[in-house]
């Protein structure tokens, strides 16, 4: 071997041992980044001597990675649904609770065994209906928080088209950038970071399966089968509500679906299916639909069961309880009902005693509708613990194939052994030519 090829030999090796630190350096620098693939150098050695660094691996298991993100979006569709439930279970309260919907009731019972025993006492007739305005409160309070879950579940839906348009755009330009990339022969591994990392913030949305093309785009399609990106990505589109009742749906046309912009407007909602989007959809078509008219028959129920004369203890306007405004101004028709021309004898308690023997009959429906709402909260919870151990165990398995930081700081060691046996190298060989340059 010529001097001359010693020294290049050891130059290509410091030249691949050089870029080898600067790769073990950025593993160790982002060691706890989720987002970042752990990089190492492929070389090979040259026809002649010497070594050449033929580019830089980037080492990401896809199968698992696609994994991770299934799971975060079963995460994030269970969280939706338990804030939703949690919610309407905040405004009902549970069993034995002040303030629950059953210690309200009961409550209103106690007012009434009260105004029984001694019914000329105008007082005790006042706190009847004091007591009943405490209970259409709570009532009214369910069927608010029912709709302000579902407003929320709909402004939640409007943010994430936007976060999913974002992600899109952002997912279409990284494919282009790492195509032009790759046909010049550079490395795309940053690039493809990001594109993972957009990926993954979708999939917590949408999720999507991922489609490797040959250029080293992606495309994306999603559970449904609707295809978001291939190429171009699609806009999607989605009106928010401005408010929020009970007689708003999509079925009404009052509730806005998704949409591809510049399509046909049809509605692409139920071919984006799993993740945080479709939760939200469920949350406000379905879910606390449900709850609404749970509480409806409950409401329903409760002015039956305190009828009296052809009237009641409450009023419905518009889905909201109020106590009789006729009571207000004559509590005495707590004793005499609503048919009496004047006021009767003061120690009558016979609409006294209808209204007791109703709520009496009403206490194991409030029961079971309290435990009701309190049992779709625990299974939600469930289901979002089950997800979270699911998404964790799948995180800490992505975690174990990451950057060892000890493996990477042996790694360093070596690289440095090498670069220090190449610099040797062109030592000796430059002191060989010095001493061949003064024997001439």
């Amino acid at each position: 071997m010529s001097l001359t090829s010693a020294i290049s030999n050891a130059l290509s090796g410091l030249g691949a041992s050089s870029l080898a630190a600067e790769i073990v350096s950025s593993n160790l620098s982002n060691a706890t980044n989720e987002t970042y693939a752990k990089r190492e150098i492929t070389q090979v050695s040259n026809i002649n001597g010497g070594v050449k660094v033929t580019g830089i691996l980037r080492q990401r298991d896809a199968a698992l990675q696609s994994s991770v993100n299934s799971q975060a979006a079963n995460f994030a569709a269970a969280n939706t649904r338990t804030l939703a439930f949690a919610g309407v279970d905040a405004a009902v309260g549970t069993v034995g609770e002040d303030g629950s919907l059953t210690s309200t009731l009961d409550s209103l019972q106690s007012a009434l065994i009260s105004a029984s025993a001694a019914p000329e006492s105008d007082l005790r007739l006042q706190q009847v209906l004091y007591a009943a305005g405490d209970l259409a409160t709570g009532i009214n309070n369910v069927e608010e928080a029912i709709q302000a879950e579902r407003l929320s579940a709909d402004q939640s839906i409007a943010t994430d088209i936007d976060v999913a348009n974002e992600a899109l755009s952002q997912i279409e330009k990284l494919n282009k950038q790492i195509v032009t990339l790759s046909a010049n022969g550079r490395s795309t591994a940053t690039l493809l970071d990001r594109r993972d990392a957009a990926v993954a913030t979708l999939s917590e949305i949408i999720p999507v399966r991922v489609l490797e093309r040959d250029s080293g785009a992606i495309a994306l399609v999603s559970r449904g089968g609707q295809v978001l990106l291939d190429g171009k990505a699609v806009t999607l589109e989605f009106t928010a509500a401005q408010g929020m009742d009970a007689e708003m749906s999509l079925a009404s046309g009052a509730l806005s679906g998704i949409s591809i912009a510049g399509k046909d407007g049809s509605d692409i909602s139920d071919r984006l299916v799993g993740g945080r989007l479709e939760a939200a959809f469920e949350v406000r078509d379905s879910l606390m639909p449900t709850a609404g008219e749970e509480l409806d028959a409950l409401r329903q129920q409760l002015l039956s069961d305190t009828a009296y004369d052809g009237a009641g203890l409450f009023t419905e306007t518009n889905g909201k309880l109020s106590v009789n405004s006729q009571l207000d101004a004559e509590p005495w028709r707590l004793r005499d009902g609503f048919a009496a021309v004047s006021q009767g004898y003061a120690g009558n308690t016979g609409y006294l005693d209808t209204l007791t023997q109703g709520l009496s009959d009403l206490s194991g429906v409030f029961g079971d509708y309290v435990t009701g709402q309190s049992g779709q909260l625990l299974r939600a919870e469930m289901s979002q613990s089950a997800a979270s151990a699911s998404y964790a165990a799948m995180s800490e398995a992505v975690a174990a194939g990451g950057v060892d930081s000890d493996a990477e700081l042996q790694t360093l060691l070596m690289i440095e052994k090498i670069y220090t046996a190449n610099a040797r190298v062109i030592s000796v060989v430059d002191e060989m030519m010095d001493t061949l340059m003064r024997m001439t």
